[in-house]
């Protein structure tokens, strides 16, 4: 009875890869770390051959456990980090074992150039989301400008879950969640855009065909399964994004439901039936179909990350740098953390920084991680302010939804309650969810959300914090905006260093 699923999860921090149950239970989950390179501030590569041997160290390890479970593996689905373009040659081959990531900067010309000679108003109409450094399209266009020797190299270009399921399958694909946020898709025919291929000029040859996230394309091959100990012929579905996975296993696939979904970025999600043309915010295709309006601060998770890095040099555990926080007191005795490590996708000024505003010599290591948290916190409550959407609650998900105390702090910032599921790694269940609905194991969206989603309970704004959150907003917003003036004067310092 092929009653199983394996889920292939490609990160920005890991690879992992998990068997999974039809009741959404996770039998056993491996993962393998694997690190960002940074060659310059603002930029942010990774190798997709190192992706391919993560996913093949823990598919082979996982599977070793498990060797009685191989003949009930009933298909494989990945899903992953979104945007890193991952570029092949005429061969199959990578054109360049460098791909440039969501959280990359680099093409903040190619995009301002890009906006001052056409309409970004009225292509919103078209593809659904204002130009950004994030999208895909202006990587290959500044891989076009910048790497001629690659760009004429380039036969086809695929992001990172869809290179996994190229390495399992032989067959080259994206899904709609992806293609909905290349920058180049119609969000009426779900087809590429003439126009806006005309106005980028990148070809529709290199651009992979788009599938529903659970169509099957494919089959596990046999090099691919010597490689990952995956039973040759196994099924492979197209997949999801890492977000559009994480909203479906948590839950969120209705009109109206909203999510905070906290990884290495934070991202605020509220589901509609079509995109919105505010052009500070962002639109994304879900797993069913829907849209995403969505918000995102690139370090969310991250922020934590790297001050576990910058001021322990990790040396303590996140449930060590948790227990800090808690110690002390709301506001972080008057200290103030603007979260942007990595600057913003969506602003005026997208070469923000971060910066920790009120120190003092009484401030201790405490203060600032409870800092960081409540100022990843305040940033993801501008980004709701800026969608005008009246949510009752928030669905939490992702590494952050793991920490109640992360959680009330969001809570009474936001003055809303949010509701915690009862598994912790939704994006693995709601990439296993695409895979069994690709081979029958469910029958719609509806009955694997009910067969394997549960909530485990409510964490209510904290009445003793919001009032003086409320107020610290104010500051926090102040302080924003006044800040914008100096980044352009930094990086000019950059430069001359």
């Amino acid at each position: 009875m092929k009653d199983i699923v394996l889920a292939i999860d490609v990160g920005t921090g890991s690879v992992r890869a998990a068997l999974v149950d039809q009741t959404g239970h996770i039998i056993d989950i491996v993962q393998k770390e694997h690190d960002q390179i940074t060659p310059h501030i603002g930029w942010s590569e990774q190798s997709p051959s190192s992706w391919w041997q993560g996913a093949t160290n823990c598919t082979r390890e996982l599977l070793s456990k498990h060797a009685d479970k191989l003949a009930r593996i009933a298909a494989v689905a990945s899903c992953g980090q979104m945007h890193g373009t991952v570029l092949l040659d005429a061969e199959g081959e990578l054109a360049i074992d460098s791909a440039i990531l969501w959280n990359d900067k680099r093409t903040e010309s190619v995009v301002q150039e890009f906006k001052a000679r056409t309409q970004p108003e009225e292509l919103a109409k078209i593809v659904n989301n204002p130009p950004t450094t994030a999208w895909s399209g202006f990587k290959l266009m500044w891989v076009r400008e910048n790497l001629p020797e690659v760009w004429s190299k380039i036969a086809k270009v695929v992001m990172p879950k869809d290179f996994i399921n190229y390495k399992l399958s032989g067959t080259i694909a994206t899904d709609y969640s992806e293609a909905s946020c290349f920058y180049l898709m119609d969000h009426n025919t779900r087809e590429y855009s003439d126009a806006v291929l005309e106005l980028t000029g990148i070809p529709r040859a290199i651009l992979p065909n788009i599938y529903l996230a659970t169509d099957v394309i494919g089959e596990v091959t046999e090099s691919a399964a010597y490689e990952t100990l995956i039973p040759q012929g196994t099924p492979v579905v197209a997949g999801t994004s890492d977000f559009a996975a994480t909203l479906l296993g948590s839950g969120v696939h209705k009109v109206g439901q909203a999510s905070d979904s906290t990884g290495t970025s934070t991202l605020i999600t509220v589901v509609t039936d079509t995109p919105s043309d505010n052009l500070l915010l962002n639109n994304l295709h879900l797993a069913n179909p829907a849209w995403g309006t969505f918000s995102i601060l690139d370090a969310g998770g991250d922020a934590m990350r790297w001050a576990r890095l910058a001021l322990q040099d990790n040396a303590i555990s996140y449930a060590e740098l948790v227990e800090l926080a808690k110690q002390s007191p709301v506001g972080a005795n008057s200290l103030i953390f603007l979260p942007y490590l990595t600057g913003e996708r969506n602003s005026n000024k997208t070469n923000s920084r971060a910066q920790f505003f009120g120190l003092a010599r009484k401030h201790r290591a405490k203060d600032l991680y409870r800092a960081v948290m409540e100022g990843v916190a305040f940033a993801a409550k501008r980004n709701i302010d800026l969608m005008n959407s009246n949510v009752d609650y928030f669905i939490a998900s992702g590494g952050g939804a793991k920490d109640d105390f992360w959680l009330e702090i969001k809570a009474s910032i936001y003055n809303r309650p949010i509701v915690k599921t009862k598994a912790e790694e939704n994006g693995v269940l709601g990439c296993a969810m695409i895979a069994g609905l690709g081979v029958g194991l469910y029958q719609s969206i509806e009955q694997a959300v009910e067969q394997t989603v549960q909530f485990e309970r409510e964490i209510l704004p904290n009445p003793a914090w919001v009032e003086f959150y409320a107020k610290e907003y104010e500051l926090f917003n102040a302080l924003y905006e006044q800040s914008q003036s100096f980044y352009d004067a930094l990086d000019n310092l950059d430069s001359l260093a």
